[in-house]
């Protein structure tokens, strides 16, 4: 009876519950990231920082805020590129782990009868 119980809960209930922590993870990992977020706001100033304007007519106070602008927008985009392709990577990575883990499941139970026939037969690696 408890063989049975085990088997059911392994290839039904347990499975189902497998498949929705795996969903769950990815979900909050693509949360954490925010790659839609990152994505929208790729240029945006780094940090909110704006050099603001220039009261100041001349054209290289202009000039000034105009550089300042643009290196802000420049390691704003560096920074959420990088973040962009390492949230990627993570993203692929735990879906390719998750499909993986998906195949192994209903095989795991007979990897426990695989390794106490190899211990009967006293093969060792």
């Amino acid at each position: 009876m408890l063989m049975i119980e085990m088997i059911q809960w392994w290839y039904l209930r347990g499975w189902k519950m497998f498949l929705v922590r795996l969903k769950d993870r990815v979900k909050n990992t693509v949360d954490f990231f925010s790659i839609s977020l990152l994505v929208r706001d790729l240029f945006a100033p780094f940090r909110q920082i704006s050099a603001g304007e220039t009261r100041v007519p001349s054209l290289s106070a202009k000039l000034s805020v105009f550089f300042d602008k643009l290196l802000s927008r420049l390691i704003g985009a560096i920074i959420r590129l990088f973040l962009l392709i390492i949230g990627t990577i993570l993203i692929i990575l735990e879906c390719v782990m998750g499909v993986i883990l998906t195949v192994l499941w209903p095989l795991a139970p007979f990897g426990v009868i695989l390794c106490i026939v190899l211990s009967v037969m006293q093969v060792s690696f």
